[in-house]
Protein backbone atom coordinates (compact mmCIF):
# COMPACT_ATOMS: atom_id res chain seq x y z
CA UNK A 1 0.00 0.00 0.00
CA UNK A 2 1.24 3.39 -0.88
CA UNK A 3 2.36 5.83 1.93
CA UNK A 4 -0.06 8.31 -0.23
CA UNK A 5 -3.37 5.97 0.14
CA UNK A 6 -6.13 7.37 2.24
CA UNK A 7 -6.85 4.25 3.86
CA UNK A 8 -3.14 4.38 4.97
CA UNK A 9 -2.98 7.70 5.61
CA UNK A 10 -6.12 6.91 8.06
CA UNK A 11 -4.58 4.18 9.85
CA UNK A 12 -1.81 6.64 10.32
CA UNK A 13 -4.31 8.93 11.94
CA UNK A 14 -5.89 5.67 13.89
CA UNK A 15 -2.64 4.77 15.13
CA UNK A 16 -1.68 7.68 16.50
CA UNK A 17 -4.61 8.90 18.54
CA UNK A 18 -5.14 5.43 20.00
CA UNK A 19 -1.74 4.96 21.08
CA UNK A 20 -1.26 8.08 22.32
CA UNK A 21 -2.69 7.24 25.79
CA UNK A 22 -4.62 10.87 26.04
CA UNK A 23 -6.63 12.63 23.47
CA UNK A 24 -5.00 15.28 20.99
CA UNK A 25 -6.62 18.56 19.29
CA UNK A 26 -6.13 18.26 15.78
CA UNK A 27 -2.91 20.30 15.82
CA UNK A 28 -0.67 17.31 17.54
CA UNK A 29 -2.36 14.86 14.70
CA UNK A 30 -1.04 16.70 12.33
CA UNK A 31 2.14 17.60 14.05
CA UNK A 32 2.88 13.47 14.56
CA UNK A 33 1.80 12.46 11.03
CA UNK A 34 3.33 15.08 9.18
CA UNK A 35 0.33 15.85 7.05
CA UNK A 36 -1.41 18.32 5.74
CA UNK A 37 -3.72 20.24 8.25
CA UNK A 38 -6.66 19.90 5.60
CA UNK A 39 -5.86 15.96 5.05
CA UNK A 40 -5.58 15.05 8.99
CA UNK A 41 -9.31 17.38 9.32
CA UNK A 42 -11.14 15.68 6.72
CA UNK A 43 -9.64 12.12 7.53
CA UNK A 44 -9.96 12.65 10.95
CA UNK A 45 -13.81 14.15 10.52
CA UNK A 46 -14.68 9.72 8.64
CA UNK A 47 -13.19 8.06 11.61
CA UNK A 48 -15.23 9.86 13.54
CA UNK A 49 -18.08 9.11 11.54
CA UNK A 50 -17.28 5.45 11.44
CA UNK A 51 -16.82 5.35 15.17
CA UNK A 52 -12.95 4.71 15.28
CA UNK A 53 -12.22 8.21 16.42
CA UNK A 54 -14.47 10.41 18.88
CA UNK A 55 -14.36 13.99 18.61
CA UNK A 56 -15.53 15.99 22.03
CA UNK A 57 -16.83 19.55 20.44
CA UNK A 58 -16.66 21.11 23.77
CA UNK A 59 -12.38 20.44 24.10
CA UNK A 60 -11.82 20.20 20.43
CA UNK A 61 -10.06 17.08 21.04
CA UNK A 62 -9.73 13.63 19.52
CA UNK A 63 -9.78 10.08 21.23
CA UNK A 64 -10.18 6.69 20.02
CA UNK A 65 -13.92 5.92 19.66
CA UNK A 66 -16.29 3.16 20.31
CA UNK A 67 -15.83 0.90 17.47
CA UNK A 68 -12.28 1.16 18.48
CA UNK A 69 -12.33 0.59 21.94
CA UNK A 70 -14.81 -2.83 21.39
CA UNK A 71 -12.22 -3.89 19.31
CA UNK A 72 -9.19 -3.34 21.41
CA UNK A 73 -11.58 -5.46 24.22
CA UNK A 74 -12.45 -8.61 21.48
CA UNK A 75 -8.10 -8.42 21.19
CA UNK A 76 -7.98 -8.52 24.75
CA UNK A 77 -10.20 -11.43 25.00
CA UNK A 78 -12.55 -8.89 26.79
CA UNK A 79 -15.53 -8.33 24.67
CA UNK A 80 -19.14 -8.46 25.52
CA UNK A 81 -22.58 -8.38 23.73
CA UNK A 82 -22.90 -4.84 24.86
CA UNK A 83 -19.77 -3.70 23.46
CA UNK A 84 -20.88 -5.62 19.96
CA UNK A 85 -23.97 -3.83 20.07
CA UNK A 86 -23.41 -0.14 21.32
CA UNK A 87 -21.63 1.26 18.40
CA UNK A 88 -24.88 0.40 15.98
CA UNK A 89 -27.26 1.65 18.25
CA UNK A 90 -25.20 4.57 18.64
CA UNK A 91 -25.75 4.81 14.80
CA UNK A 92 -29.50 3.78 14.20
CA UNK A 93 -30.14 6.42 16.62
CA UNK A 94 -28.18 9.23 15.21
CA UNK A 95 -29.94 8.49 11.58
CA UNK A 96 -33.33 8.16 13.22
CA UNK A 97 -32.96 10.97 15.39
CA UNK A 98 -34.89 9.22 18.13
CA UNK A 99 -33.79 6.44 20.76
CA UNK A 100 -33.11 3.37 19.45
CA UNK A 101 -32.39 0.05 22.09
CA UNK A 102 -32.10 -3.13 21.85
CA UNK A 103 -34.00 -6.42 23.79
CA UNK A 104 -32.31 -9.55 23.99
CA UNK A 105 -34.78 -12.69 23.76
CA UNK A 106 -34.45 -15.26 26.80
CA UNK A 107 -36.80 -18.21 27.40
CA UNK A 108 -37.46 -16.43 31.25
CA UNK A 109 -38.50 -13.23 28.72
CA UNK A 110 -37.20 -10.38 26.95
CA UNK A 111 -35.02 -7.73 28.85
CA UNK A 112 -33.66 -4.54 27.44
CA UNK A 113 -29.89 -4.75 27.00
CA UNK A 114 -29.44 -0.98 26.73
CA UNK A 115 -29.80 2.25 24.55
CA UNK A 116 -28.83 4.90 22.61
CA UNK A 117 -30.26 8.75 22.54
CA UNK A 118 -29.02 10.89 19.72
CA UNK A 119 -27.13 14.07 20.36
CA UNK A 120 -30.09 16.09 19.32
CA UNK A 121 -30.22 19.78 21.34
CA UNK A 122 -33.32 20.75 22.79
CA UNK A 123 -35.33 17.76 21.82
CA UNK A 124 -37.14 15.09 24.35
CA UNK A 125 -36.67 11.43 24.28
CA UNK A 126 -38.41 8.04 25.14
CA UNK A 127 -36.90 5.73 26.81
CA UNK A 128 -37.67 1.54 26.11
CA UNK A 129 -38.84 1.02 29.30
CA UNK A 130 -38.27 -2.46 30.73
CA UNK A 131 -41.00 -4.49 29.88
CA UNK A 132 -41.54 -5.71 26.36
CA UNK A 133 -45.00 -7.99 26.61
CA UNK A 134 -45.19 -9.68 23.38
CA UNK A 135 -49.02 -8.62 22.41
CA UNK A 136 -48.07 -4.96 23.40
CA UNK A 137 -44.13 -3.61 22.52
CA UNK A 138 -42.50 -3.34 19.39
CA UNK A 139 -39.78 -5.33 20.60
CA UNK A 140 -41.65 -8.10 22.20
CA UNK A 141 -43.98 -8.51 18.87
CA UNK A 142 -41.27 -9.14 16.77
CA UNK A 143 -39.63 -11.82 19.26
CA UNK A 144 -42.61 -13.59 19.23
CA UNK A 145 -43.44 -13.72 15.32
CA UNK A 146 -40.28 -14.54 14.70
CA UNK A 147 -39.22 -17.15 17.44
CA UNK A 148 -42.93 -19.17 17.65
CA UNK A 149 -45.79 -20.37 18.85
CA UNK A 150 -47.15 -17.37 18.14
CA UNK A 151 -49.84 -17.41 20.59
CA UNK A 152 -49.71 -19.69 23.83
CA UNK A 153 -52.42 -22.03 24.12
CA UNK A 154 -54.59 -22.18 26.63
CA UNK A 155 -54.34 -19.42 29.49
CA UNK A 156 -56.30 -15.76 30.04
CA UNK A 157 -56.36 -13.36 27.25
CA UNK A 158 -53.07 -11.08 27.49
CA UNK A 159 -53.10 -7.68 29.51
CA UNK A 160 -55.09 -4.55 27.20
CA UNK A 161 -53.00 -1.78 28.30
CA UNK A 162 -54.31 0.73 26.10
CA UNK A 163 -57.61 0.64 23.55
CA UNK A 164 -55.31 -0.24 20.65
CA UNK A 165 -53.76 -2.97 22.08
CA UNK A 166 -54.68 -6.56 20.46
CA UNK A 167 -55.49 -9.32 22.62
CA UNK A 168 -57.44 -11.67 20.91
CA UNK A 169 -55.93 -15.02 20.27
CA UNK A 170 -56.97 -15.08 16.45
CA UNK A 171 -56.55 -11.59 15.85
CA UNK A 172 -53.11 -11.64 17.58
CA UNK A 173 -52.12 -14.44 15.03
CA UNK A 174 -52.87 -12.16 11.87
CA UNK A 175 -50.72 -9.36 14.02
CA UNK A 176 -47.69 -11.93 14.01
CA UNK A 177 -48.29 -13.33 10.54
CA UNK A 178 -48.04 -9.82 9.40
CA UNK A 179 -44.78 -9.22 11.04
CA UNK A 180 -43.23 -11.88 9.88
CA UNK A 181 -44.19 -11.24 6.40
CA UNK A 182 -42.97 -7.77 6.35
CA UNK A 183 -40.17 -8.30 8.41
CA UNK A 184 -40.51 -5.99 11.13
CA UNK A 185 -43.21 -4.51 13.73
CA UNK A 186 -44.96 -1.27 14.37
CA UNK A 187 -46.49 -0.24 17.91
CA UNK A 188 -48.86 2.30 17.77
CA UNK A 189 -49.75 3.50 21.31
CA UNK A 190 -50.40 -0.05 22.19
CA UNK A 191 -48.48 -0.26 25.23
CA UNK A 192 -48.09 3.41 26.55
CA UNK A 193 -50.19 6.53 24.90
CA UNK A 194 -48.87 8.74 22.32
CA UNK A 195 -45.15 6.39 22.06
CA UNK A 196 -44.86 4.81 18.74
CA UNK A 197 -41.96 2.20 17.80
CA UNK A 198 -40.39 0.12 15.55
CA UNK A 199 -38.95 -3.22 16.16
CA UNK A 200 -36.67 -5.72 13.65
CA UNK A 201 -35.28 -9.12 14.62
CA UNK A 202 -32.02 -9.59 14.75
CA UNK A 203 -31.68 -13.59 13.90
CA UNK A 204 -28.61 -16.03 14.17
CA UNK A 205 -29.71 -18.41 11.16
CA UNK A 206 -33.19 -19.78 12.36
CA UNK A 207 -32.64 -18.44 16.28
CA UNK A 208 -34.38 -14.68 16.87
CA UNK A 209 -31.61 -13.58 19.35
CA UNK A 210 -32.90 -9.81 19.78
CA UNK A 211 -34.76 -7.01 18.52
CA UNK A 212 -33.31 -3.52 17.77
CA UNK A 213 -35.78 -0.71 17.61
CA UNK A 214 -35.92 2.78 17.32
CA UNK A 215 -39.10 4.44 19.82
CA UNK A 216 -40.48 8.07 19.94
CA UNK A 217 -42.94 10.46 20.53
CA UNK A 218 -46.20 9.33 17.96
CA UNK A 219 -46.33 12.55 16.31
CA UNK A 220 -42.65 13.00 15.67
CA UNK A 221 -42.06 9.65 14.50
CA UNK A 222 -44.96 9.55 11.82
CA UNK A 223 -44.00 13.17 10.94
CA UNK A 224 -40.34 12.34 10.09
CA UNK A 225 -40.95 10.59 6.77
CA UNK A 226 -42.50 6.92 5.36
CA UNK A 227 -42.55 4.46 8.33
CA UNK A 228 -42.34 1.32 6.13
CA UNK A 229 -39.39 2.59 4.40
CA UNK A 230 -37.48 3.67 7.54
CA UNK A 231 -38.68 0.31 8.92
CA UNK A 232 -36.28 -1.18 6.42
CA UNK A 233 -33.57 0.92 6.95
CA UNK A 234 -34.13 -0.69 10.84
CA UNK A 235 -34.29 -4.31 9.11
CA UNK A 236 -30.71 -3.34 7.29
CA UNK A 237 -29.25 -2.35 10.62
CA UNK A 238 -30.45 -5.34 12.54
CA UNK A 239 -28.98 -7.43 9.79
CA UNK A 240 -25.45 -5.98 10.70
CA UNK A 241 -25.79 -6.10 13.95
CA UNK A 242 -26.43 -10.20 13.33
CA UNK A 243 -23.26 -10.43 11.01
CA UNK A 244 -20.92 -8.82 13.92
CA UNK A 245 -22.33 -11.58 16.13
CA UNK A 246 -21.50 -13.97 14.11
CA UNK A 247 -18.05 -13.39 13.86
Amino acid sequence: MSRSDPLDRAFRILDIVACAGREMPLIDIVAACRLPQSTVFRLAAHLVDSGMLAFDEDRKVYGPGPRCRRLGLFLRGRGTLRDIVDPGLADVAGRFEETAFCVTAAADGNRLLHHAIPEVGGRAFVHPGFEFPAHATAAGKVIRAFSGPSVPPGGDLPKKYQPATVTDPDALEGVYAAIRDAGYALNDSEYDPGVFSMAAPVRLGPETVAALGVVGPRDRMLGAGDVHERAHTLVAAADDLAALLCL
